[in-house]
């Protein structure tokens, strides 16, 4: 729920009133996490947060006619440790620095935030939202910036949001910014141009949509993802494809390890499958996530099976436990020196609690 924070009136001349609100909202989440296929010297037990801990800072502004100004600040941060996200490495204001117009044309925003694809991509394919370690889309995270912080946002962006037309909604998100030299990974010059666009229909218990997105590094994703709420259960699916540039450049690979990328010229496919089955209180939530690789000797090829308790206390708080297992074949080459071993499984465990305000 989000709480007003401040109530700012600006008395202007004989013509009336302007009137801005700033609110502030935000998540903690925090629960005990087990992981088997650690390194020999990290322990198995962790405390870490399943959801991505923030504060959102919004503000909103009634110009007349219709149109609105908006600006939005969201700081992410380690609970565990307080410090930014990355152990510190990531912008302090990971999630998202933007200002805009809202009216009848859309919406238009400036700055840093999440990619056109990406924005309605986890709710509306996964069961948890890409959250906790069951999280069952890995396409979700793919780079579309590099460094720290890159994963599904983009720098300097310029993103536009349409109205509603009967269920259709149709977004796109660019950047002219282009960085040079090692900044991007393996690539040598000036980068690619990033675009993303999207188009979401939404009817009764239907969710359906699809777009392509192109990243600095000129990796393509183009995915199809929605849901279906049959009333006993939701079902969600997804179904992408990452094609490589000119150079090796990132893409998320899952957890059995965080390194992998997509080949040059080569291709990831990721399909999932998944729903939630409420029960008054309590639901359920079960996922199962392919990952397959060509084009490289360290191309990972994962199976990923999540399966999820989540209890509400409120409509604010909740408490969750979650296992996840990935299997990994490295099929298409050789075992590499940093434990990417041909079969490897990951088992992990975690109870945890989230609250929004």
């Amino acid at each position: 729920m989000k709480k007003s924070l401040i109530a700012l009136a600006a008395l202007a001349t004989v013509s009336g009133a302007s009137m801005a609100q700033v609110t502030l909202a935000g998540v903690m989440d925090l629960g005990v996490r087990y992981t088997s296929a650690v390194g020999s010297s990290v322990s198995k037990v962790s405390l870490n947060d399943g959801d991505a801990a923030r504060l959102i800072f919004s503000a909103n502004e009634d110009l007349g006619g219709g149109m609105r100004a908006l600006a939005n600040a969201q700081l992410r941060f380690d609970p565990t440790t307080g410090f930014n996200q990355g152990a510190g490495a990531r912008p302090l204001f990971q999630g998202e620095t933007r200002v805009g117009l809202s009216g009848g044309f859309g919406t238009v925003m400036l700055g840093r935030g999440i990619s056109a694809l990406q924005v309605p991509n986890g709710g509306n394919a996964d069961p948890w939202g890409v959250t906790t370690i069951a999280g069952s889309v890995y396409a979700s995270g793919f780079a579309t910036d590099y460094g720290a912080g890159g994963e599904g946002r983009i720098d300097r962006g310029i993103f536009y949001t349409s109205p509603n037309i009967s269920g259709l909604t149709l977004s796109a998100s660019t950047s002219p910014f282009k960085v040079t030299g090692s900044t991007v990974a393996g690539a040598t010059g000036a980068s690619k141009t990033h675009y993303s666009v999207a188009a979401v229909y939404s009817a009764g218990p239907l969710v359906i949509g699809l777009g392509t997105e192109q990243n600095r590094g000129a990796d393509t994703l183009t995915q199809v993802f929605g849901n279906y709420d049959a009333g006993v259960a939701k079902i969600f699916f997804s179904t992408a494809r990452i094609n490589g540039g000119t150079t090796a450049e990132q893409a998320n690979a899952g957890t059995v390890s965080v390194s992998g990328k997509v080949a040059a010229d080569g291709t990831i496919n990721n399909h999932t499958i998944g729903a939630t089955i409420p029960m008054g209180a309590l639901s359920y939530r079960v996922g199962y996530s392919t990952w397959n690789g060509t084009g490289a000797s360290t191309q990972k090829n994962d199976s990923k099976l999540g399966l999820g308790l989540r209890y509400d206390l409120s409509k604010r708080t909740y408490v969750y436990s979650d296992l996840a297992q990935t299997s990994r074949k490295n099929n298409t080459g050789s075992v590499t020196a940093t434990g990417n071993t041909a079969n490897t499984k990951n088992n992990q465990f975690d109870l945890g609690i989230r609250h929004a305000f």
